[in-house]
């Protein structure tokens, strides 16, 4: 009985601790890649596509690199959502179809809200 409750009072703090850094990890991420495709979007408004292009090459390129670790612990389906609606916009922007950009970053946008709302330590994700 005693090695169960020692075991417990080992194990609960470490799976906080972890469950509570990778939701906070998973937002803060998720926030700023959120304003950078606002960003993204308020330029190509502007007109200036060339550094819109330029930002979202970037952002693919740091999403690539943190998708492996994020895929730790957040289911593939959503992590795979953002890389699909990130490649498409990049296709909406070389092609210059402005509606098929501004589709792709809404949808990249909600996408980005569902990783970081999936990944919250709420009673329906803990249970």
């Amino acid at each position: 009985m005693n090695k169960r409750i020692l075991t417990i009072f080992i194990t609960l703090p470490i799976v906080l601790a972890l469950g509570i850094g990778s939701m906070l990890f998973t937002e803060t991420i998720s926030k700023e890649y959120a304003e950078e495709v606002l960003a993204m979007e308020t330029l190509v408004r502007s007109g200036d596509k060339e550094r819109a292009l330029h930002l979202l090459s970037e952002l693919i390129t740091k999403w690539e690199k943190k998708e492996p670790l994020f895929q730790l612990w957040v289911c593939h389906v959503d992590t795979d959502t953002v890389t699909q609606h990130l490649k498409e916009a990049l296709v909406g922007l070389v092609v210059s179809d402005e509606a098929l950009f501004f589709d792709q970053t809404t949808l990249l946008l909600e996408a980005l809200e569902h990783l970081h709302h999936r990944d919250d330590m709420t009673w329906g994700n803990v249970l």
